[in-house]
C-alpha cells in the first residue's frame, strides 16, 4: 500500500494519532468525573471542555506556520511536551479559571497533532490506497480513544496521582515520532507542489476556501457532527448513564463500547462505500444515527441490547467522519485538498468547542436526556445537506 521509504513517516503519524486518541479519550472523562466529584455542574464541565476546543481552534490556525518554520516532527514533539505540562497541573488546581487555562493549553497541544497528522497521511497515501490508509489512521485514532475511558477507570483508583500519570503517558509518543525522516522544508513544498495524481481529471484543484464551503458543505457538516458526537459522548455519556443508575465502571465502559464500534466497523463500512458508492453509504449512516439516537434513554435499561446498540451507533457515527475524509480526497486535489483539510480541522475544533458548551448548558436547565436532542439536531443537518448536495449533483449530471 505504501512504498518502503514511507513506512517510517507512516509509523510517526500513527504514533501521533494514537497519542491524540488516548489523550482525548482519557482526559475528557477524567476531567468530567473529577469536577463532578468536587460538586461542579454539567454547565461548568461543558465550558472546560469548550476551553480546550478553543485552544484547538487557535492552534489549528497556527499549526501550518509553525510547521513551516520548525518542521512537522519538531512541532509534534513540542505538542507532546505541552500536553504533559498542561495535564499534570490539573492534579493540584482548584479554581475553575485555572482548569480552563490548563484545558485551553491542552487543546492547543492536541490540535496540531490532528492537523499535521491528517495532512501527512494524505501526502503518504496515493489514490489507489487512500481509503485503506485513511481507514488505518482513523481506526488507530478510535482504538486509542476506546482505551481512554478504560484508562480513566483505572486511573480513578489512584485519585491523588491520576492526572500525573495521565500527563506522563504523552511522553511515550516521543520515540515513535522521532522515527520520521528528515523532511523537505515546507517553503520548498509550497513553492513546488506535487502535480495532481493521474487518472483523476474530475477533481477540483484550485477551488477557493469559499468555493469549497459552497460545493461540499456535507463534508464539513459531517465533520462537525462527529466532532460534537465524540466530545459530548466522552464527556457526558458516563454522567448520564450514572444518573440512570449505572455503576461508574459500567458507565465508563459504555463510552468505550461506543468507540469500539467506531473502530471495528470502519473497514466494513468502507467496503460498502467502495461497492455501493461513498455518498449513498454515508447518507445511510446519517439516517441510521438519526433513528438510533432517540432510543438511547430506553435502551440504557436493557443490558446486552444496550451494548449492541452502542456498538452500532458508534460505527455509524464514526463512518460519517471517515467517509468525509475520503470524500475530501475523492473531490479535491492539489491546493484545494490542502484547503479542505484545513476546513475539516477548523470544523472539528469549532464543533468540539460549541457542542459540549451547548450540551452542558441545555443539560443544566432541561436535564440529561437533552444530550440526545443536541446530537440528533446536528445529525439531521448533515443528512439534509447530504441529500441536497446529492440532488444538485444529479441535476448537473442530467444536464
Amino acid at each position: 500500500m505504501l512504498p518502503r521509504s514511507a513506512w517510517r513517516d507512516f509509523t510517526a503519524v500513527i504514533f501521533s494519532v494514537a497519542l491524540l486518541g488516548l489523550g482525548l479519550g482519557s482526559t475528557m472523562p477524567l476531567t468530567a468525573l473529577t469536577l463532578t466529584a468536587r460538586g461542579f455542574s454539567p454547565e461548568v464541565i461543558g465550558w472546560t471542555v469548550a476551553a480546550g476546543a478553543l485552544g484547538g481552534v487557535l492552534a489549528t490556525v497556527a499549526a501550518p506556520a509553525l510547521a513551516l518554520r520548525l518542521g512537522r516532527r519538531n512541532v509534534m514533539l513540542g505538542c507532546l511536551l505541552l500536553a504533559t505540562l498542561s495535564v499534570m497541573p490539573l492534579q493540584y488546581l482548584q479554581s475553575i479559571p485555572g482548569w480552563m487555562l490548563a484545558r485551553f493549553l491542552f487543546g492547543a497541544a492536541m490540535a496540531p497533532l490532528f492537523v499535521l497528522g491528517e495532512s501527512w497521511i494524505n501526502t503518504l497515501a496515493g489514490d489507489h490506497a487512500r481509503g485503506r490508509i485513511v481507514a488505518i489512521y482513523s481506526t488507530c485514532f478510535t482504538a486509542c480513544q476506546v482505551l481512554g475511558p478504560l484508562l480513566t477507570d483505572l486511573l480513578a483508583r489512584w485519585p491523588e496521582q491520576s492526572f500525573l500519570l495521565c500527563g506522563g503517558l504523552f511522553l511515550l509518543g516521543v520515540p515513535g515520532i522521532m522515527l520520521a525522516r528528515p523532511e523537505q522544508p515546507a517553503s520548498q513544498q509550497a513553492a513546488h507542489p506535487a502535480p495532481p495524481a493521474p487518472g483523476t481529471p474530475g477533481k477540483q484543484s484550485a477551488t477557493s476556501w469559499l468555493g469549497i464551503i459552497r460545493s461540499a458543505p456535507a463534508i464539513l457538516l459531517g465533520t462537525a457532527f462527529f466532532a460534537s458526537f465524540d466530545t459530548v459522548m466522552l464527556s457526558f455519556l458516563p454522567l448520564v448513564a450514572m444518573d440512570a443508575g449505572m455503576s461508574q465502571g459500567r458507565a465508563l465502559a459504555s463510552a468505550s463500547i461506543l468507540l469500539a464500534g467506531d473502530a471495528a466497523l470502519q473497514f466494513a463500512i468502507g467496503w460498502l462505500a467502495d461497492h455501493f458508492g461513498r455518498r449513498r453509504v454515508q447518507l445511510l449512516c446519517g439516517m441510521l444515527v438519526c433513528l438510533l439516537l432517540p432510543l438511547l434513554p430506553w435502551l440504557m435499561q436493557l443490558p446486552g441490547l444496550w451494548e449492541v446498540y452502542l456498538f452500532v451507533l458508534g460505527g455509524c457515527a464514526g463512518a460519517i467522519y471517515t467517509l468525509s475524509m475520503v470524500a475530501s480526497g475523492e473531490l479535491f486535489s492539489g491546493a484545494a485538498l490542502l484547503r479542505i483539510s484545513g476546513l475539516i480541522s477548523l470544523s472539528w475544533n469549532l464543533s468540539s468547542s460549541l457542542g459540549p458548551a451547548a450540551t452542558g448548558l441545555v443539560m443544566q436547565h432541561a436535564g440529561g436526556s437533552w444530550m440526545v436532542a443536541v446530537l440528533w439536531g446536528m445529525a439531521l443537518l448533515f443528512v439534509l445537506s447530504g441529500w441536497r448536495q446529492r440532488a444538485a449533483t444529479q441535476a448537473v449530471a442530467l444536464h
